[in-house]
């Protein structure tokens, strides 16, 4: 379980006037009702809506308060949910405001709300994490213990993937994640994604109140390379040197599932033509797909190759 000072996670069940549908799951340890539970007793564990696995009364209404230390993140991962189907004619963002729901919340400074989703139904949520999570991430360095900063160095490693915070669930709220490659003299990254969701609209920034992704040749802002949301998703990247930083920004209204890439450190120094280029966007509209390519080249001509073309020309 992970979570900071002043932080909590909170799970809230909402039964309404009728009992679930289906057969009972499986057997697993009950806890009371609005029980507090604290990393200092427990890192790990289960819960469970009350007399599972069989039927939740009428009219229940059943909370969990997870508690961490500073470095800590609370993370929930259902394994089971069966609860009363919402009626069939109301829209998706409807269907939960009318039926029994579980939601999740961040409790930001003791009391403070900050919902991160409303579930419903039988089909089981994807796992969901408490703000500022750091998780997901198999390769790269870890700067500092419960921040997500983490550091890819050629000499330790040439390729990997990159998750967002979360992964196979939603990312956190009202985070921030860095990730920055370091290469060797004479190599560029290069990172290709095959997976984004990340929500927000154009122009993907905070001006939009939109979660964005953001990638950069310096360790400031790069203005040559847009920032990725909603429809408009990176397709490849490339670095125009060694050293290449991406930022994964969420705010504090609305989340997705985020994204995951590979990277891989090529060697640009056997290239005889000095070539940058960005793969850039895939504006996805329905069935109609198209991309959008930026590509600069800086080509250098060589005096060998004009000398021999000029031989083979009879005089």
């Amino acid at each position: 379980m992970w979570s900071r000072p002043g932080l909590f996670l909170l799970l809230l069940l909402l039964a309404a006037t009728a009992p679930p549908g289906g057969g009972s799951l499986t057997h697993s340890v009950s806890r009371r009702c609005n029980d507090t539970i604290s990393s200092v007793y427990e890192g790990e564990g289960v819960v469970t809506s009350p007399g599972f696995p069989s039927r939740y009364d009428p009219h229940t209404s059943c909370s969990f308060t997870f508690v961490g230390a500073s470095h800590q993140r609370v993370r929930i991962l259902f394994t089971e949910f069966n609860l009363k189907e919402p009626p069939e004619h109301l829209r998706p963002h409807e269907r939960c405001l009318h039926t029994d729901w579980v939601a999740v919340y961040n409790v930001l400074n003791g009391s403070r709300k900050q919902e991160i989703d409303h579930f419903c139904g039988t089909s089981v949520p994807n796992s969901v994490m408490s703000a500022s999570s750091d998780l997901g991430l198999e390769s790269g360095r870890q700067l500092a213990d419960g921040k997500c900063h983490f550091v890819f160095n050629s000499s330790e490693a040439r390729n990997g993937t990159i998750y967002s915070p979360n992964p196979e669930g939603f990312y956190p709220l009202d985070t921030t994640c860095v990730y920055i490659f370091y290469g060797l003299p004479g190599e560029i990254v290069r990172i290709i994604f095959k997976y984004f969701d990340v929500e927000g609209v154009l122009p993907c920034n905070s001006d939009s109140d939109s979660d964005y992704l953001e990638f950069s040749n310096f360790p400031s802002a790069d203005r040559k390379i847009p920032t990725f949301c909603g429809y408009m998703t990176p397709n490849v990247i490339h670095s125009d040197s060694s050293y290449f930083r991406m930022t994964f920004r969420s705010n504090s209204k609305f989340g997705g599932t985020g994204f995951a890439a590979d990277y891989q450190f090529l060697d640009n120094s056997r290239h005889p033509f000095a070539i940058k280029r960005v793969i850039g966007a895939a504006f996805v509209n329905g069935a109609h797909q198209s991309q959008a390519k930026l590509i600069l080249v800086v080509s250098v001509t060589s005096l060998l190759i004009i000398k021999s073309l000029q031989s083979d020309v009879p005089v």
